[in-house]
């Protein structure tokens, strides 16, 4: 983990911070009872599902977060040999930022 952390940092911190106007996210935290329940609820919605896809994305919202990047989960199925989105499904998107918003791996 050191490795990709020390990447990423090198490689993406100063244009996420640029783009954020303040010390970008790194991280996102999913608590193990909100990942269980949308596992479990994911699983009996769709019959397909194989998986989830992880993805970036950036907060809107008028609070304390705008501008911040965060990670959501999307469920996947097996369409022909393809992991492809489950574009009717709900998506999680319940991580709270890294404390501080900056701090980077091991936190």
């Amino acid at each position: 983990g050191r490795a990709l952390d020390e990447n990423w940092t090198r490689l993406r911190k100063t244009a996420n911070d640029t783009a954020a106007g303040k010390p970008d996210n790194r991280s996102s935290w999913y608590s193990l009872t909100d990942l269980e329940n949308y596992i479990n609820l994911t699983k009996f919605e769709q019959e397909k599902l194989n998986g989830f896809r992880l993805y970036l994305g950036v907060k809107t919202t008028e609070t304390d977060e705008t501008g911040y990047t965060t990670i959501f989960i999307v469920p996947t199925e097996d369409k022909r040999g393809v992991n492809k989105d489950i574009a009717t499904a709900q998506v999680l998107d319940r991580g709270e930022d890294g404390m501080p918003p900056g701090q980077n791996y091991p936190n």
